[in-house]
């Protein structure tokens, strides 16, 4: 059975004193075994965007959203803030609705693979 989203708040996460800066934990999170690479991306959409539903069929996703938006995954809408981050499992469909401002997320695959996109419904 495929694990459902799990969505880490920024606004809860725990934030430390360091030498000099201050580091917020946002999230811990458990990697399968045989991820070997990883795939790096900025993605920008521009305000007023809702983006194609899609899903992986094997690899994960991990988006860190810099601006705040709405995630689509398997129907069910999200309001994310700026900071939280998104682990979607291979095969949840997901896309991205923005408001009347941009918005960059930071996207990591894992692993890298390029021709892994399917279109959802």
């Amino acid at each position: 059975m495929i694990p459902m989203v799990k969505i880490h708040r920024r606004s809860i996460a725990p934030t430390k004193g360091k030498s000099g800066y201050t580091a917020t934990y946002v999230a811990d999170v458990l990697l399968r075994s045989e991820i070997t690479t990883a795939g790096f991306i900025i993605v920008n959409i521009p305000a007023k965007t809702k983006t194609i539903p899609h899903a992986h069929m094997e690899l994960e996703e991990i988006f860190i959203v810099m601006n705040p938006t709405k995630l689509g995954i398997n129907g069910e809408i999200h309001q994310l803030e700026k900071g939280d981050l998104v682990v979607v499992n291979p095969g949840e469909a997901h896309h991205f609705e923005t408001y009347n401002e941009p918005v960059t997320v930071i996207a990591i695959k894992l692993p890298n693979l390029k021709d892994d996109k399917v279109q959802a419904e």
